[in-house]
């Protein structure tokens, strides 16, 4: 599972895992919430393979403290979370009404990519092994806010559990007319190959341009298994990729989430929560 950086207009892109950059050592978690007294700070995710998840840590825990100190903000969290030096941290957590304590270790940011198919760059940003500076720079420059039209499963998932799809959100952009790939999730299309903000040419040989939201929504998932050949444009150049589509709720938990009443929240996030989301 990828942690996410928003870019402008609410476009998602790869992001270190609670750190600022590859130098930092940091434990391998992301989190999500606080700010509130009635809204703890969640653990969004555990990057595996990563000290955290070495110590037992689980998406949908509370972090209550660091070192013994509280962290009702993201910010504070982090800061604690992270370091120059690969010193141990001690964390308070609940986990089903349970409090626990776990000692969790620290790893250089730039060893730890939650998912070892990928690298980290210069910036800090996690991408996949075979994506450049140049590739990512050029997609940021290209992805501008005029350009916005829509988006397609604007929460990277269907609504639908039960569908079968590729794995990533679908951006809509005009001047000049195009469907791209937006936040990418660990699924499908991302093992085959595709890249967030790959240009969509083709979905099994049809050309997505020029549709409507419900039509690109059932162009890109399916009611049933099968699979998928997307034709993209990357740097100039074109490429193809096939692979089989997964079920939503298959790619929510490999991606420690869940929906709970149409809300995108933690993988393990008790109900009672949820009002921390909408």
């Amino acid at each position: 599972m990828k942690a996410l950086c928003f870019l402008g207009l609410g476009l998602l892109i790869s992001c270190p895992a609670v750190g600022q950059g590859p130098s930092s050592f940091v434990t391998g978690i992301g989190l999500i919430g606080g700010g509130a007294d009635s809204c703890p700070m969640f653990v969004r995710y555990v990057c595996a393979p990563s000290p955290a998840q070495r110590a037992g840590v689980k998406s949908g825990d509370i972090l209550i403290a660091v070192d013994g100190t509280r962290v009702p903000t993201g910010d504070e969290a982090s800061k604690l979370l992270q370091s120059e030096k690969p010193n141990p941290v001690t964390l308070t957590l609940v986990r089903q009404e349970k409090t626990y304590v776990a000692t969790v270790g620290r790893e250089q940011r730039s060893m730890l990519p939650c998912n070892q198919g990928e690298k980290v760059l210069k910036s800090g940003v996690i991408v996949p092994l075979d994506a450049t500076e140049a590739e990512m720079n050029g997609k940021l420059k290209a992805i501008t806010q005029d350009r916005f039209v829509d988006r397609v499963f604007p929460t990277h998932y269907p609504s639908n559990e039960k569908l079968y799809y590729p794995g990533f959100e679908v951006l809509v952009l005009k001047n000049p007319a195009q469907v791209v790939v937006l936040g990418i999730e660990d699924g499908p299309a991302s093992q085959a190959g595709v890249h967030w903000g790959d240009t969509i040419l083709s979905v099994n040989g049809l050309d997505p341009r020029n549709k409507s939201v419900t039509e690109l929504e059932s162009l890109f998932s399916s009611q049933k298994p099968g699979s998928m050949t997307l034709k993209i444009e990357r740097e100039g150049a074109t490429k193809e990729f096939t692979f089989q589509l997964a079920e939503t709720a298959q790619v929510l938990r490999d991606n420690q989430k869940q929906l709970l009443q149409g809300e995108l929240v933690p993988l393990g996030l008790p109900e009672r929560y949820l009002y921390c989301f909408k």
